[in-house]
């Protein structure tokens, strides 16, 4: 009797960025067939990695139901979980291009192979591609798997071991931040629609951000089916924290909408942190968007250095001079010098009447 064999104990998750839509169809084959060599050879010790494959998963051919928004949802989770990422760059991919930056933002490293001689200097100057970092070149240029397993797995081990010495850190509390934004928005009375409208955000982003993990994972749970399994989808606290990934200058256009400070936001201990914060914030945001507006006024004038001085007095110092309250209405109505009050200004200044 054959003895049985024990399934494979994975330790690691690796995010495979391949070409998919407009990759031609002899293509998808081979590459299909390479990444499976690779997912079995990666399987074993000293590696102990799966593979994600997103052609396998999320891809039209196997899952043509699932709208844009749950396969970009269900893909940036799968980028999150990962250790790292393997890029299969044989073809211009708008996919991979997205991926690769997520994994940048996330801090992942990245493996670049590629059977072409030149790739695009965007891909392979990311910060975090691995390659150029330990092998001085910019990927793993490869012909068949017979070239490249050996520089995977040499790739493959150098950045397991710098991400095991690696000290693991927690972020921003995804939860907090959708808890607070939600809390504050509903506080001021703002729809999505109206905050989204308030800082340049998209609608979708803000809706992504106060969405509870547990509703997403409901999501996408409606499209498990006998065939293809979407797999496990349970986060640990450090990767919800991750798959918000909101930047800062986005969470400080929230703060200033909302009236808080971004510690408010994030989640800080102690509340708001007092009004006078709240009103430096709106103080500090009018003064730099009324000297970029006078500034922008004052170029198309012939006005002189003692001139503009007494602009600036008028229209952006004494202006903050009388900034009382933090009144949302008030803050947005003192950020922008209009053209009459401007031209009465100047004219005031030079003592007559501009025509």
């Amino acid at each position: 009797m054959p003895k049985r064999l024990d399934p494979p104990v994975y330790k690691n998750l690796a995010y495979v960025s391949e070409p998919i839509t407009r990759c031609p169809p002899r293509e998808k084959g081979r590459i299909r067939n390479l990444v499976e060599k690779m997912g079995k050879a990666l399987a074993d010790p000293p590696f102990h990695t799966r593979l994600y494959i997103p052609s396998l998963v999320t891809s039209p051919e196997v899952r043509d139901t699932m709208t844009a928004e749950h396969v970009y949802l269900l893909d940036r989770i799968r980028v999150v979980e990962s250790n790292f990422m393997l890029v299969c760059a044989d073809h211009t991919s708008f996919g991979i291009g997205g991926e690769v930056e997520m994994a940048t933002s996330l801090g992942k490293p990245i493996i670049i192979f590629s059977r072409e001689e030149t790739l695009s200097r965007f891909l392979v100057g990311t910060p975090s591609n691995a390659v150029k970092a330990h092998l001085g070149k910019y990927y793993i240029q490869y012909r068949e798997w017979r070239d490249l397993k050996p520089q995977i797995f040499e790739m493959v081990e150098k950045v397991l071991t710098e991400l095991e010495n690696a000290t693991s850190s927690s972020g921003i509390p995804f939860t907090d931040v959708g808890k607070q934004l939600r809390k504050w928005r509903t506080k001021r009375k703002m729809s999505i629609e109206e905050l989204a409208d308030t800082t340049g955000l998209r609608p979708e982003h803000l809706t992504l951000l106060e969405k509870p993990f547990d509703t997403i994972r409901e999501e996408l749970a409606e499209y498990e089916d006998s065939d293809i399994d979407l797999g496990k989808i349970d986060f640990t606290q450090q990767q919800i924290e991750e798959l918000s990934n909101i930047g800062l200058p986005a969470l400080h256009k929230l703060a200033v909408a909302l009236e808080v400070t971004l510690g408010t936001l994030l989640g800080e201990t102690g509340g708001v942190g007092g009004a006078s914060k709240v009103a430096q914030t709106q103080r500090r945001r009018v003064r730099e968007i009324r000297e970029e507006n006078l500034q922008r006024r004052a170029a198309q004038f012939d006005i002189t250095f003692r001139q503009y001085e007494a602009l600036h007095k008028m229209l952006v110092d004494d202006i903050l001079d009388q900034f009382a309250g933090t009144a949302r209405e008030r803050s947005r109505s003192l950020q922008i010098i209009g053209e009459k009050e401007f031209v009465d200004a100047l004219a005031a200044i030079r003592n007559t009447r501009l025509r």
